[in-house]
């Protein structure tokens, strides 16, 4: 059975506060405030957030919105609020225009606010092409959020119901043997459905086949049965926050009884618009935590493997003979022995005065007198002895920076608060100074490794196993090529394409698949070869560690490493 809790921590991905029936119960409980109150400012003060402020002369209230994957969402705050700086104001022609209504498309994450004059916000909350816009009294775009030069003066984005079975006949109809677990046939077969009522569609059905081409006719009807009660509850919405700890592990729109069955510590709200706006701001904390924490931990555990695997090597040269000891004994039996070197000699072989007189055999320079090429043993005999001096004074060092990285390390990994990791950041600043690169100490507000290729063509890298997985089965869309290289460990990395018939060109991929090499263990090779297909033909195993994939249909691209 596919029943087990389904988001484990540490994701920052909100894969149900976007989903049609939490955005339609949100719709609901907002109509009666934000009916009537005047449009008062709209801005962005970080990319892909947009904010809309309204207030009706008593109260006052925003809808902050985000429409980037993984982070798309919108929620409710009360009061009116905006930083000072950095902050772009948008859409002037929706100023002091009062809302008549609040609604969303039918069985679409489209939700509308209309505003007197014709005019509407519309926001598009799915997918690669989620976006804002301000539609005028035409019909038409007026100004939208992203690509405004794309969109403006374009037909409003149209709404499309998703199909949704009202009966077993058409659960049956839209059944799926092909699909790898009994809950992805859920998902295909209630689209509106995301992974977490499919999993609680299952436990209540009782189901425990799961391969959906092993099921039963009764089977089935169990689980469309279980999904009308799901789907029920969803009308009448009871909302609640699973995990434990600062950072939460799942938002319900009603209580999940796979979550309560496996003991997962829940905490209840009196409505929608709370719980969501709670989780968001809560996953928007966590977020910031890991782009705060991953690349710091990743730096400072590579930093202590390297500084001890250093200090191996360095203790396994000086364990050997002193390669100095032996060049100066080597000139002192040349200078003993001349009479036994002849002029021209490559090599000779001089019974060594030092060991009992056993043979030794010591290389010349045939164009050098027997003297000179004491001189030169000589000469090699004190610079190796330099150098063994500064290997055991690095030795020394090296070893104490093994010690300083990993008690780093050691605490950071500790750390699984906010505040936790902005205080050592803050306090040991200059402590880890030494152990990272300039890019590892500053945030970036996206949470992989970003390249922009042009027209909306990105390259995305995962930094650790983690975010691997993350990337591939929790950002990436089905119709991305997804790209590793092939036989040693690296990064996955995902060519992200602007819509699904978008064609990148060999150059793009190749560019794609250099990035793919250079994040990998063989970013020291001259060629590598890096796999690619699409993302809908990468799969995770069943009980496989985060990251661990199979990968069908794939093509191998040779290329060298590099960043664009």
């Amino acid at each position: 059975m596919d029943a087990s809790p389904a988001l484990p921590p540490g994701r920052f991905l909100l894969p149900v506060v976007d989903s049609y029936f939490t955005l339609r119960a949100l719709v609901r409980e907002w109509q009666t405030d934000l009916i009537g109150t005047t449009i008062i400012d709209a801005y962005s003060q970080s990319k892909n957030e947009l904010t809309l402020a309204m207030a009706d002369g008593k109260n006052e209230w925003m809808l902050r919105s985000s429409i980037q994957r993984p982070m798309i969402f919108i929620f409710r705050t009360d009061r009116y609020s905006k930083a000072r700086r950095n902050v772009a104001t948008l859409f002037p022609d929706a100023s002091d225009r009062k809302i008549t209504d609040v609604r969303i498309a039918d069985r679409d994450r489209m939700l509308y606010l209309d505003l007197e004059g014709g005019y509407r916000f519309q926001w598009q909350l799915f997918g690669a092409r989620a976006n804002a816009f301000l539609i005028d009294e035409n019909d038409r775009t007026a100004e939208a959020f992203q690509n405004d030069e794309k969109y403006s003066g374009d037909e409003a984005p149209s709404p499309r119901a998703a199909p949704m079975p009202e009966t077993f006949a058409d659960f049956e109809d839209r059944w799926r043997t092909n699909r790898n677990s009994t809950r992805q046939a859920i998902q295909s077969a209630v689209p509106l459905f995301g992974r977490l009522p499919a999993q609680e569609t299952v436990f209540r059905a009782g189901v425990e086949t799961d391969d959906p081409a092993d099921t039963t006719e009764d089977e089935r009807r169990a689980l469309f049965d279980a999904s009308q009660d799901l789907i029920a509850d969803f009308e009448n919405p009871l909302p609640v926050i699973y995990g434990s700890g600062q950072f939460p592990d799942a938002f319900a729109l009603a209580p999940m009884h796979h979550l309560d069955a496996n003991g997962a510590k829940s905490e209840t709200f009196d409505t929608v618009d709370h719980a969501v706006a709670s989780f968001v701001k809560r996953k928007l904390a966590e977020r910031h935590y890991h782009r705060l924490y991953d690349s710091l931990e990743n730096a400072l555990r590579e930093a202590a493997e390297h500084y001890r695997e250093s200090a191996d090597r360095m203790l396994e040269e000086l364990s050997n003979e002193s390669r100095a000891d032996r060049y100066e004994r080597w000139g002192h039996l040349l200078m003993a022995q001349q009479n036994a070197v002849d002029p021209g000699d490559e090599e000779v072989t001089l019974p060594d005065l030092f060991e009992d007189g056993q043979p030794v055999t010591i290389p010349l320079d045939p164009a050098k007198s027997v003297v000179e090429n004491a001189q030169y043993y000589y000469a090699r005999a004190r610079r190796t002895r330099r150098s063994r001096e500064e290997a055991e004074s690095r030795l020394e060092e090296t070893m104490e920076r093994a010690e300083q990285a990993k008690a780093l390390h050691d605490e950071i990994s500790e750390i699984d608060t906010l505040s936790g990791i902005k205080d050592f950041r803050k306090e040991r600043e200059a402590d880890v100074a030494p152990f990272v690169d300039r890019q590892d100490t500053n945030v970036d507000t996206f949470p992989f490794r970003r390249f922009d290729l042009g027209d909306g063509f990105e390259v995305w890298v995962g930094k650790n196993a983690r975010q691997n997985d993350e990337l591939t089965f929790h950002v990436a869309q089905k119709y991305d090529l997804w790209m590793h290289a092939r036989g040693v460990p690296g990064s996955h990395t995902v060519l992200h394409l602007p819509n699904r018939d978008a064609e990148p060109g060999r150059r793009r991929k190749h560019v794609a698949a250099s990035i793919a090499a250079y994040y990998s263990k063989a970013r020291g090779s001259g060629l590598v070869p890096v796999m690619m297909t699409r993302r809908k033909y990468v799969r995770s195993p069943k009980g496989a560690a985060p990251g661990a994939v199979r990968v069908d249909r794939e093509e191998v691209l040779l290329v060298e490493p590099g960043l664009p």
